[in-house]
């Protein structure tokens, strides 16, 4: 069953299984979704005052999720402004043709199309252009890397890419890693991690002990690679 509890001005959602166990437990998964498992004989009232006693370490785990908070401000996409791509800074410099493209070259991210003054057309342009140079960049750092749930996970893992708001990846129960398509903007290393990262959650789908374990194991330098990530003006 779904219920939630209210915790200030938080509202934390869970969904509610009773099970033959003699205390409550609760589980955080990457989708931010909570689960609770409760004893047989647990009151409503008592699996909802127990839950507001964990609501910090919820929220926290619920935050912890590789989170992604932009930093830079508002693009204008005229020439001269900087762009990232693979963690380097490259200038923007557009150009009037009938033929549109993007290119990288000489410290520049040439964009040539009909109407320069087209904020929303240079944009467009360029998110197409990030969109093709992730998918080159993520699948081969993807059939790199995806050997490593192998000892811990029988399916073949699957890959999805699309922009996010919020997150820099995530993983599913069906085995899907999603990928925020603004990481084609940060170091091959970043983009690594997340992965390895996203990985790792084939395995456990919350950050417990056992995860940290795993984590440290494929990836014994994570936590400066973490940094590095949450610290990028993408």
């Amino acid at each position: 069953m779904k219920d939630y509890v209210q915790y200030g001005n938080t509202i934390i959602h869970f969904n509610l299984k009773f099970t033959e166990r003699k205390t409550l437990g609760i589980k955080v998964f990457p989708d931010n979704s909570v689960n609770v498992s409760a004893p047989l004989e647990s009151s409503i009232e008592m699996i909802k005052e127990k839950i507001k006693k964990k609501a910090p370490w919820i929220i926290k785990q619920q935050d912890f999720f590789l989170s992604f908070h932009p930093l830079t401000p508002e693009r204008k996409y005229v020439s001269g402004e900087t762009h990232l791509y693979l963690g380097k800074q490259y200038r923007l410099k557009l150009h009037m043709d009938k033929d549109e493209s993007v290119k990288l070259s000489g410290g520049y991210i040439h964009v040539s199309l009909v109407n320069m003054e087209d904020k929303n057309a240079v944009k467009g342009a360029l998110k197409s252009w990030y969109k093709k140079k992730a998918e080159m960049h993520f699948y081969q750092l993807f059939n790199e890397l995806k050997s490593i749930a192998k000892e811990f996970y029988k399916e073949e893992p699957q890959l999805t890419y699309r922009w996010m708001k919020k997150r820099w990846g995530s993983c599913d129960k069906n085995g899907n890693i999603h990928l925020n398509l603004e990481l084609i903007k940060t170091p091959k290393k970043c983009i690594e991690y997340v992965i390895v990262h996203e990985l790792c959650h084939l395995k456990h789908l919350n950050h417990s002990n056992s995860f940290y374990k795993l984590l440290e194991k494929n990836y014994p330098n994570w936590k400066v690679t973490k940094d590095r990530l949450e610290k990028l003006m993408v």
